[in-house]
């Protein structure tokens, strides 16, 4: 961060162990809050995202990646035939040539922690169906609904229904 940043946070919403450890009861306030000072970054921090992509920018620029100044997450190598949309942690890679996408994977390695799927079938929490002799692609989110339905505790609808609301058919030449 380019200047540091400060909060409060009560004392009792800190492990009695780390108060111990740290001493923090005589750093207290009467009022039972800790005054800290935030240099570099912090799990929340609406700059933690920030500091994240201009760190990620810097590694990928070292290998000839550049993120678009047109379209904000999208990338491109400088001469390999390979670019990529990043949405948070989640790369969509198109590539030709398996030696490029493995420079990719290498050039992030290099730094973090990355799982692969070969096959392109999930994304951004999206299942992709390619089918390339119809030249079609499938997009679903199996179980989604059902999910969503217990996260809230709404009860299933008696009568199918595949939208929000109920379909109205337009009357066509109606005033």
């Amino acid at each position: 961060m380019d200047r540091p940043e400060y909060m409060r946070l009560k004392l009792a919403d800190i492990p009695q162990d780390f108060v111990d450890q740290y001493n923090l009861q005589d750093k207290a306030t009467p009022d039972g809050y800790i005054h800290l000072e935030i240099r570099k970054g912090m799990y929340g921090l609406p700059f933690a995202g920030k500091i994240a992509q201009d760190l990620l920018e810097e590694r990928l620029n070292s290998h000839g990646y550049r993120q678009s100044k047109i379209c904000p997450g999208f990338w491109k190598h400088d001469w390999r035939p390979i670019c990529f949309s990043l949405v948070v942690d989640d790369f969509g890679v198109k590539y030709v040539g398996a030696e490029h996408a493995r420079h990719l994977m290498q050039a992030i390695e290099n730094n973090y922690t990355i799982s692969h799927e070969w096959e392109g079938r999930r994304y951004i929490g999206l299942t992709i169906d390619w089918d390339y002799d119809n030249k079609q692609v499938h997009i679903s989110m199996p179980e989604y609904i059902q999910e969503a339905l217990t996260r809230f505790n709404h009860p299933r609808p008696k009568r199918p229904q595949d939208q929000p609301h109920p379909h109205v058919p337009p009357k066509y030449g109606a005033k």
